[in-house]
């Protein structure tokens, strides 16, 4: 069975620290992903395999990527920002088959994308206390 992993790129900082302390009061395994290891499939990261490049693209966002953790446990992992008062990480995903063929670069540019397209679509919504066809 897979072990409960969060990869943890560019949080070496207080930020990170917290997150770390909640990944290990939930038993959850932490992997600081280095910029070397960036261009290697998320599912090979997770495995230990894969060979680091220094040709990789690097990036500077910090990004958390939750792989095999129950539907539970991400809530409580996300629900535990709250309650500790640490800070949101933007980019964030969870391992998917899909991603999980994805190196660390495609998986945030994806992550930007569908970013850029919440907001778009947010920033269109009417106010919440609005009808739909403008009767408050």
């Amino acid at each position: 069975m897979a072990v409960p992993t969060v990869l943890f790129y560019n949080l070496d900082s207080e930020k990170g620290r917290k997150i770390k302390l909640l990944c290990l009061a939930m038993k959850l395994r932490v992997k600081n992903v280095s910029p070397a290891e960036y261009g290697i499939p998320l599912g090979e990261l997770l495995q230990g395999k894969g060979e680091p490049s220094e040709d990789t693209e690097v990036f500077s966002e910090e990004m958390l990527v939750m792989a095999h953790l129950t539907n539970g446990q991400v809530d409580a992992f996300l629900h535990g920002f709250r309650r500790k008062k640490i800070e949101p990480v933007s980019l964030k995903a969870v391992l998917t088959p899909v991603n999980s063929t994805w190196d660390s670069g495609t998986l945030r540019e994806e992550l930007l994308r569908e970013r850029g397209e919440f907001e778009k679509t947010t920033a269109r919504e009417p106010f919440k206390n609005e009808s739909p066809a403008g009767i408050s």
